[in-house]
């Protein structure tokens, strides 16, 4: 009985997780409206926008690296206790991918707190730089999120965590988020755009992923 009421506790912290990571996410960008810059901005325009607009730019990085990165965790620490039980590897990547993923969500939030707190639009080649080290690991946190999507399609082959439609949603975020992270780990223009079909896909994944651990199985 204890097991089973742990079980489930776990799968409702879980499904509220996936709920969080997307509404966090969703009022971050509501909280800038559009006017956050972005990669390939010149350092001037990345502090202006910082020194403009400081109390926009916190809330955006306490919402989008702040809570939503505890939101990913959680799916992490709820993967790793389905593992446990199922003793299914994929699974176990896929709970070290999300937890990696928050982990570097969290040193994103240090530095961009750091970066709009120091924004001077007459120096602005520090800020500029620190942007540059929170998109670079962006980049790479959006990898560890294409590892989190793949390896829990992969656990899904013989279990039951996932629907197939479900695992059609994480293959294809898998496939996009790749190229997106991609492009914000070079700071390449030409790739980061893809984040416009990743993140939204990421956001509703993340919500999927949580209902579907808060299933009962």
């Amino acid at each position: 009985m204890i097991t089973i009421t742990q079980e489930r506790g776990s799968g409702i912290t879980a499904r509220a997780a996936g709920y969080t990571h997307a509404g966090a996410w969703i009022l971050g960008f509501a909280a800038v409206r559009g006017a956050a810059p972005e990669v390939g901005d010149p350092h001037a325009a990345i502090a202006s926008a910082y020194a403009d607009r400081p109390v926009q730019s916190v809330a955006q990085a306490l919402l989008v690296h702040g809570v939503a990165a505890v939101g990913l965790l959680v799916i992490g620490s709820a993967l790793l206790d389905r593992s446990r039980r199922t003793g299914s590897a994929a699974a176990r990547s896929a709970a070290w991918a999300g937890r990696v993923a928050g982990a570097l969500a969290l040193v994103q939030l240090v530095l961009e707190l750091i970066a709009v707190s120091g924004a001077d639009p007459a120096s602005p080649d520090g800020t500029g730089a620190l942007f540059d080290v929170v998109q670079s690991a962006d980049g790479i946190e959006m990898l560890a999120l294409a590892v989190l999507a793949a390896a829990a399609c992969t656990a899904s082959r013989h279990g039951t965590l996932l629907r197939r439609r479900e695992v059609v949603i994480g293959w294809a975020l898998a496939a996009t988020i790749t190229v997106s992270g991609i492009g914000y780990l070079l700071l390449s223009t030409a790739l980061t755009p893809m984040a416009y079909v990743s993140l939204p896909l990421l956001l509703l994944w993340t919500a999927v992923l949580g209902a579907a651990l808060g299933r009962r199985p």
